[in-house]
């Protein structure tokens, strides 16, 4: 049976052993007054306990193992900082330890104190069969429970995001307009291509590309170019861009070496998703928008964002899927699902970004008014959630589910986690 350190500690913390008659291996009686507080920080494991020893009330700390000898084995014998060491918590008791004064720490060993149902079901969390690890006991689980931890991974899902974009922001010199057009190209590589787009937004500059935004044919030009798909001319209309971009890069000294056409994905994509397509639809939006960073903490509701991405690519790429090669159906503009996906990895960082810098909850609460009013993802990550019963109502809570899924169940965090924690101290 699998046991480490943590669980010892989650033990310890929620007190979910025998708590009576408890003694020290040298057979002191133990009274446990107040566990202490998890430390976080380098030291012993729990802080401001108050143990009874004996005859005796201690106030100090408590440090946790899973073995007693691994006192030594991490060499806090000669860590000043474990001498306010009251008491040695272990899973089992291998080795008398002491402190660096020579005297011994006392010791309780938990082993034969804890339900072995609590140990099943940690060990079927750490090593499930199938699927998730609370897939077996999660119908049990307290709404609230489980509602408390979407928050909270979703909470933590939008600092990660909110610090990419200020990575981006510093790189940028703190130029919200360049950084908002870097994160706007590299969602609209949606995955496969979004390496590809987010250099091309570095080497294609926002603050060029807005002179010629109103110039549809320019602005296509700039972009195609720099992108590496007008190495030559394929057919009149890509001539047309050719002659504009080789005039662009020379006014404006781009270096045209960085992205080839070979660069970029076309292989399992449909038609619509062509990295060619999507950078005409870029071409389209971004003539529709005077300063992009101005529109995304301008919105005020998704029925208008949503309306400002309801557009349709020039009418060559209506019609054609690549340069020189005609579809054979009408291509579309840009879907609501992809709408809502640059909604999600675009504005909704960008506004928490922002908020962060400004230390303003405003923008962070129109981050999440926009994730609640957009519907939940369809991947595999969600259905295999809806399969165990936890179906989201809104992208704010599937982000949520996608977080807990990456940061806590594929990582087996379960004692970090508010479900696992719910199951393994309430659950039958």
């Amino acid at each position: 049976m699998y046991f480490d350190e943590k669980f010892v500690s989650f033990l310890w913390q929620h007190s979910y052993f025998n708590t009576a008659q408890l003694s020290t291996t040298s057979g002191e009686y133990i009274v446990i007054k107040h566990p202490g507080y998890l430390n976080i920080h380098a030291g012993p494991d729990f802080m401001e306990s108050k143990i009874r020893i004996g005859d005796m009330e201690w106030a100090g700390s408590v440090e946790i193992h899973v073995k007693s000898s691994h006192w030594y084995a991490h060499d806090h014998s000669s860590n000043p900082d474990f001498n306010k060491v009251i008491l040695h918590v272990v899973w089992k008791n291998d080795l008398e330890v002491y402190r660096n004064d020579n005297s011994p720490i006392p010791t309780l060993e938990l082993y034969d104190k804890v339900n072995p149902g609590i140990l099943e079901k940690f060990t079927n969390l750490i090593y499930p069969r199938s699927g998730y690890p609370c897939h077996a006991y999660v119908s049990n689980v307290k709404n609230i429970s489980i509602l408390s931890m979407i928050d909270k991974a979703m909470a933590e899902r939008l600092d990660g995001k909110a610090d990419d974009v200020n990575k981006i922001f510093l790189e940028t010199e703190k130029d919200w307009e360049e950084t908002s057009y870097r994160v706007l190209l590299r969602n609209f590589g949606f995955k496969v291509n979004q390496d590809n787009m987010f250099l091309l937004s570095k080497v294609l500059p926002f603050s060029i590309l807005s002179r010629h935004r109103k110039d549809r044919l320019q602005t296509e030009a700039l972009l195609f170019g720099m992108a590496g798909f007008l190495d030559k001319a394929y057919d009149s209309y890509s001539q047309k861009l050719r002659d504009e971009y080789l005039f662009l890069q020379y006014k404006y000294s781009l270096n045209m070496n960085f992205l080839k056409r070979y660069q970029w994905r076309f292989l399992r994509l449909r038609p619509q998703n062509f990295p060619t397509i999507r950078i005409a639809q870029l071409a389209k939006l971004l003539g529709k928008m005077d300063k992009i960073f101005s529109t995304i903490i301008g919105s005020d509701s998704v029925k208008d964002i949503m309306n400002l991405f309801k557009i349709k690519q020039s009418s060559y790429w209506q019609h054609h899927y690549d340069f020189g090669k005609r579809s054979k159906q009408k291509l579309s503009g840009i879907g609501k699902d992809s709408i809502h996906n640059v909604l999600i990895n675009t504005y909704v960082p960008i506004l928490s970004a922002y908020a962060r810098n400004l230390k303003n909850l405003y923008y962070l609460s129109k981050a999440n008014k926009i994730l609640e009013s957009i519907p939940p993802e369809n991947n595999n990550i969600i259905r295999n959630w809806t399969k165990i019963g936890i179906q989201p109502i809104s992208s704010f809570e599937s982000q949520g589910l996608i977080e807990l899924s990456n940061s806590y169940c594929n990582k087996k965090k379960c004692l970090n986690c508010n479900i696992g924690t719910d199951i393994l101290l309430n659950n039958p």
